[in-house]
């Protein structure tokens, strides 16, 4: 079943078209790795997913709705480039980072009932941060933030997660970890994902299709294929 499509999606900054023309599907359960050069547009596009950034041309549906007329947001769950450094000082501990993940547009203030402390709870276990609760955001590795504000897109149990190169700036064991993680998010929860990354050989270990940009679509298909194409061109980084 598709739940994302793309179509004719195009963009441009005003100097030039950053991409033109995707027509792009995304099968439920997939786990896409969009990958590609610096100023292809990888960022943009999933801006453009989270309704952050309107298209130039073309239309992005969900579950056959066009994404302006799209309601049901809390099926989408989004992490976005450099979250941790608007954390990084500011006095907010683990579990009050997580439990935003809850909040509902255009409320003030909202009290966490018994239901949401109870899937507050269920992030911190399966994410190992009991031990990290209470501290400060700013605490943190790297690595450990990364978790916090995965287990924040999923406390309010997404079927699509966004992930705008979560694994930037983290050491290679804590990437493995969220690999890991992400991997068991896909296949045993069955939540789809895509994931802006620059480091495909490790997100080939996890994803199943990988979608290269180059102004347009470069390769679209199963991630094996990808590695495969790339080690024989050697162009999707250029």
């Amino acid at each position: 079943m598709k739940i994302i499509s793309l179509k004719n999606l195009s963009f441009d900054y005003g100097d030039g078209w950053v991409f033109h023309k995707l027509n792009i599907d995304i099968e439920e359960g997939d786990f896409v790795a969009v990958i590609g050069a610096n100023g292809a547009g990888k960022s943009t596009l999933l801006k453009m997913l989270a309704h952050l950034v309107k298209p130039t041309e073309g239309t992005i549906e969900y579950y056959g709705t066009d994404i302006t007329q799209f309601k049901d947001w809390g099926k989408i769950g989004y992490v976005p480039q450099g979250f941790g450094k608007s954390m990084q000082d500011f006095p907010i501990s683990v579990e009050e980072v997580i439990a935003t993940g809850l909040l509902k547009p255009q409320k003030t203030f909202q009290r966490h009932n018994e239901e949401d402390r109870k899937e507050i709870e269920k992030v911190v276990q399966f994410f190992h941060l009991r031990d990290f609760g209470k501290r400060r955001m700013g605490e943190l590795s790297g690595g450990q933030q990364q978790k916090v504000f995965l287990a924040r897109a999923m406390v309010k149990q997404p079927r699509i997660l966004l992930l705008d190169e979560p694994a930037t700036a983290i050491d290679t064991h804590a990437k493995e970890e969220l690999y890991a993680y992400l991997q068991q998010i896909n296949q045993e929860a069955g939540v789809t994902i895509v994931m802006v990354s620059h480091d495909l050989e490790l997100a080939a270990a996890s994803a199943k299709s990988a979608l290269c940009l180059d102004h347009g679509v470069c390769f679209w298909g199963e991630v094996q294929a990808a590695l495969n194409h790339h080690h024989h061109h050697g162009y999707f980084y250029r």
